[in-house]
């Protein structure tokens, strides 16, 4: 059975079992705007009638300039931990009801607003395979994210990816500039460097 598990500076943090899952990823994101400069997420589940639903392993799991994530697709018979429910995340917050998620033009002032709090990032992915590429901020890459992506169609793979973009870019509905997009294998894994 597929699991991934996640690793912080060689110290794990979570394991995944995915026998009942059909989505999963586990990302890596941050901005030049943002408290945190880097945080790990690990989300996924089964959408079907009377199944899990969405699950949370990892939310906004923080990270230090010189941290690595490492994760790893393998098969086995380990057991996975528990991913939470957003009840179970946050009892005291009323279901959202909210369908319309598009960036209204006063949002969008509202995030150029931001101060950076943040001089610069550089950071790096790689795979066990070899596969490395580096990203750094520029005026038109604020923003990164690298992801892990698996679904249940192929059960031994994972997508890579790893992108830089800013808000023009969502606005626009652009994807950014894609540093790294590949995959990995059962037995593989991939690496997040938060290098600065």
């Amino acid at each position: 059975m597929p699991l991934i598990a996640v690793d912080v500076n060689n110290v794990h943090i979570t394991t995944i079992n995915l026998t009942s899952m059909r989505v999963m990823d586990v990302s890596v994101h941050g901005a030049l705007d943002r408290a945190l400069k880097a945080a790990v997420d690990a989300m996924g589940g089964s959408y079907e009638e009377g199944s899990c639903g969405h699950l949370t392993w990892l939310m906004d799991h923080p990270l230090q300039p010189g941290d690595i994530v490492r994760i790893h697709l393998n098969q086995d018979n380990a057991t996975g931990d528990a991913g939470k429910t957003f009840k179970e995340l946050f009892p005291d917050e009323p279901p959202s009801t909210q369908t319309d998620f598009s960036i209204s033009d006063t949002m969008a002032a509202e995030i150029r607003a931001r101060p950076r709090l943040h001089a610069a990032f550089e950071v790096q992915a790689s795979t066990s395979a070899g596969q490395q590429a580096t990203a750094t901020s520029d005026e038109c890459n604020t923003d990164f994210r690298f992801s892990v992506l698996w679904d249940h169609f192929q059960p031994d793979l994972a997508r890579i990816h790893l992108a830089t973009h800013c808000l023009d870019h969502v606005l626009a509905r652009m994807a950014g500039t894609t540093h790294l997009q590949t995959t990995i294998r059962a037995g593989e894994s991939a690496t997040f460097s938060l290098i600065a």
